[in-house]
C-alpha cells in the first residue's frame, strides 16, 4: 500500500529532529545537556500533531491532595478547563485532571535509564484525580495519565520489549507505551492485560513513531470535546469548610 502524505511527513518531522539532536549532541560530554536536547527534539516532533487545546510543557504533576510527582521531561496537558495561573512557567506544576500524556526521554535506553524511568512513573500512581464524593460518603477518584518512555536509541541489539518487561510489572504496568527509535513500538492493553507492538529493527525506517503518533492524534481529538471536568479550586482551597452565616433582618 502507498504511504499517505501525513505518514511521509511524521516520518520526516522525527528524522529531522533526531538529526538535529544527534548533531546538536557531538562532542557535548555532559548527560543532562544531551538530555535537554533530547527533550527539544522530541517536543519539535510532538507540538505540530498536538489539537487546539493540547499543549506541551516539563515539570511536576500535583493532586488536589498536594501530591507530586517526580520531575518529569515532557507533560502534554489540556488548557480549556483550567486558568492559566497553574500553568505559569515560574511554577511548571500541572494539575493531575489536566495531564493527557506524560513523556520520559531518553538519548539512549539502558537498563538504568528503564529503571529510572519507572521509578518516576511510579510517583504519578500515588497521586488521585477527579475527587468525587459517593453516597456512602466514601470518595472515588478517576484515571491517571498515559504514561510514554520514549528513547533516540538503544544500548542492545536485541529485543527491546523483552528486556523492557524484565523491570516493568507485566500485571499493573506503570508504563503505557514504549517507543524506541529504530527497534520498534510496544503498549500496554489494559483490558486483556497483555502488551501489544511491533519490533520494527529489520526496518530501521522509524514507521514506530508514525505507529505510536496515530493513537496519540486519535486520543487527543476526541478527548477534545470529551475531556471530563473538575473543580480547579479545590487545588487553592482543599481542607477550608465555610461556617454558614446567620442571616440578620433590620429591626
Amino acid at each position: 500500500m502507498e504511504e499517505s502524505r501525513y505518514y511521509r511527513y511524521i516520518l520526516n518531522k522525527i528524522a529531522a529532529a533526531k538529526k538535529a539532536a544527534d548533531d546538536m549532541a557531538v562532542d557535548i560530554d555532559h548527560p543532562g545537556i544531551e538530555g535537554d536536547l533530547r527533550e527539544l527534539a522530541l517536543k519539535e516532533c510532538i507540538e505540530p500533531f498536538l489539537t487546539h487545546s493540547f499543549k506541551v510543557g516539563t515539570g511536576k504533576i500535583i493532586d488536589t491532595y498536594q501530591s507530586l510527582s517526580d520531575q518529569l521531561d515532557a507533560v502534554i496537558y489540556h488548557t480549556k478547563l483550567v486558568p492559566p495561573i497553574f500553568f505559569s512557567k515560574e511554577l511548571g506544576i500541572y494539575p493531575v485532571e489536566s495531564v493527557r500524556y506524560i513523556f520520559e526521554v531518553k538519548s539512549k535506553i539502558s537498563a538504568t535509564q528503564i529503571k529510572d524511568s519507572l521509578k518516576k512513573f511510579s510517583s504519578i500512581r500515588r497521586l488521585k484525580s477527579f475527587p468525587r464524593k459517593q453516597q456512602d460518603n466514601s470518595i472515588a477518584h478517576g484515571g491517571l495519565p498515559t504514561n510514554v518512555m520514549f528513547a533516540f536509541g538503544s544500548d542492545i541489539s536485541g529485543p527491546e520489549i523483552d528486556r523492557f518487561l524484565k523491570y516493568e510489572s507485566y500485571e499493573s504496568p506503570s508504563t503505557t507505551a514504549l517507543v524506541v527509535l529504530g527497534k520498534g513500538y510496544w503498549f500496554y492493553d489494559s483490558e486483556n492485560k497483555k502488551w501489544f507492538g511491533l519490533d520494527t529493527s529489520s526496518k530501521a525506517d522509524l514507521s514506530e513513531f508514525a505507529m505510536f503518533m496515530t493513537g496519540f492524534m486519535n486520543t487527543l481529538s476526541r478527548e477534545e470535546s470529551t475531556m471530563r471536568g473538575f473543580n480547579p479550586g479545590g487545588y487553592v482551597n482543599l481542607n477550608i469548610t465555610l461556617d454558614p452565616v446567620e442571616q440578620k433582618h433590620n429591626q
